[in-house]
C-alpha cells in the first residue's frame, strides 16, 4: 500500500470520527435555543441536521488539509518514519502486557496495604479508645 493511499484513509477516518463527534457537540448546541431546535429533529432514521452539517464540516477540512501541501506533505512524512519503526511481534508484544499487568497488581496490593496502614494510624491518632 503506497503512503499516499496510506493518508487518504486516514484522512477519510480522521474525517468520520470528527463529523460523528462533531454531531453530538452541534446536538447539544442546537437544542439550547428554541431558534436552532427545528434541526435537532429527524430527518430520515438517525440522520438529523446536526449529523449532516458535522459530517459535511469534518470532510470539507479533511479535503482543505490534503489540497494544502503543507499539511500533505507532513502526513507523508509521518507515514514514511513510522514505516521506519520495527514494530513488536506478538510474543514480545504479550510478554511486556503481561509485565504491565503484573506491575499494575503489585502497586495496586501496595496503594491498597499504604490506605489501610494510613486508615489504621489515623483513627488511632483521632479516637485513641478505639
Amino acid at each position: 500500500m503506497t503512503n499516499q493511499r496510506i493518508v487518504a484513509i486516514g484522512y477519510i477516518v480522521l474525517a468520520l470520527l470528527t463529523g460523528f463527534f462533531l454531531e453530538h457537540v452541534l446536538l447539544a448546541a442546537f437544542g439550547t435555543f428554541s431558534v436552532t431546535q427545528p434541526l435537532t429533529r429527524p430527518l430520515y432514521n438517525d440522520w438529523t441536521w446536526s449529523s449532516i452539517v458535522g459530517l459535511v464540516v469534518a470532510f470539507a477540512t479533511a479535503l482543505y488539509l490534503w489540497r494544502t501541501p503543507k499539511s500533505r506533505d507532513v502526513s507523508f512524512e509521518i507515514v514514511s518514519e513510522l514505516r521506519k519503526v520495527s514494530w513488536p511481534g506478538l510474543a514480545e508484544t504479550r510478554a511486556a502486557t503481561i509485565a504491565v499487568i503484573v506491575a499494575s497488581l503489585i502497586a495496586a496490593a501496595l496503594l491498597g496495604l499504604f490506605d489501610v496502614l494510613w486508615q489504621f494510624l489515623t483513627d488511632k491518632i483521632q479516637n485513641p479508645t478505639v
